[in-house]
């Protein structure tokens, strides 16, 4: 008997054959994968909805079993965000939202979330959790590693923030110092000069301040900050020992001045000084 390889035409048979067999593979592997993306995307909706319903904790339960189920899928990095958004802003669970971004930014590092992620950290860290060493780094990061720009003078203004609740006083007036410099448009530069008189002040630094203020008010004397900044001024002179012209200020801030008790306190206080110098 003749052996199947001696059979004319057996290889272009076997090759008849595989093609389908081929195919079936294929069509199987694709319907293997659009199955696993419709149940991915359908425990995605089904957390989406349940947020929705104001069901937070059953949210979070469908968004942790699509990342249990799914650790590779096409919408982990969405699932991670969402499920970080909700510790942070509906359950107060801070750390749990830090581990969250932290995992995205780590495995997504360009992804279309990590800008929104790293300005979570950045908030959380600032505002939640009072470690403005780890606020700045994250607000650093966020106007070194994004092309926008069009928040970053908000980051910078935030680091100058944190480096004064920090107690780094000389680093908060070059920060300040540094968003006039470098975002000269931005309307933040109206609080920056304020806050640099502010810093000069709280230093005890009292001629610098008086100089800060003077040109605050000289460069906005219409500005929402005038009022605080004339107070500011007031208090600078009072520190410089010039009582006669802080007393004067403070009475012409009288009226416009919101906390009376607090602008009363001080012209009481003046005028006492007043007295006690001319005994």
């Amino acid at each position: 008997m003749r052996s199947m390889e001696n059979i004319p035409g057996n290889t272009a048979l076997k090759t008849t054959l595989l093609v389908p067999l081929a195919l079936v593979v294929i069509l199987l592997s694709l319907f293997s994968s659009c199955s696993s993306r419709s149940r991915e995307e359908a425990l995605f909706q089904k957390s989406m909805t349940a947020l929705d319903q104001g069901l937070d904790g059953a949210a979070v339960e469908y968004l942790t079993q699509l990342l249990v189920r799914y650790p590779e899928g096409a919408l982990v990095e969405e699932a991670l965000y969402q499920r970080g958004i909700i510790y942070q802003v509906y359950q107060s669970r801070y750390q749990d939202a830090v581990s969250d971004y932290r995992e995205l930014l780590d495995r997504f590092p360009g992804g279309k979330r990590s800008m929104e992620s790293r300005l979570a950290l950045a908030e959380i860290f600032g505002q939640k959790l009072d470690n403005c060493q780890l606020a700045i780094a994250q607000y650093q990061k966020l106007i070194s590693d994004f092309d926008s720009v069009v928040d970053d003078d908000k980051y910078q203004f935030r680091i100058a923030a944190c480096y004064f609740e920090l107690l780094n006083f000389d680093q908060s007036l070059l920060e300040y110092r540094s968003l006039i410099e470098q975002y000269p448009a931005s309307p933040l530069v109206e609080n920056a000069y304020f806050q640099i008189a502010s810093v000069l002040q709280t230093q005890g630094r009292v001629k610098e301040a008086e100089k800060a203020w003077l040109t605050f008010m000289a460069r906005y004397p219409d500005g929402k900050l005038i009022t605080n900044a004339r107070f500011g001024l007031a208090s600078t002179l009072e520190d410089e020992e010039k009582l006669k012209e802080a007393l004067d200020l403070y009475q012409d801030l009288f009226d416009e001045y919101d906390n009376k008790e607090a602008i009363s306190w001080r012209i009481e206080r003046v005028k006492d000084r007043l007295k006690a110098r001319k005994r």
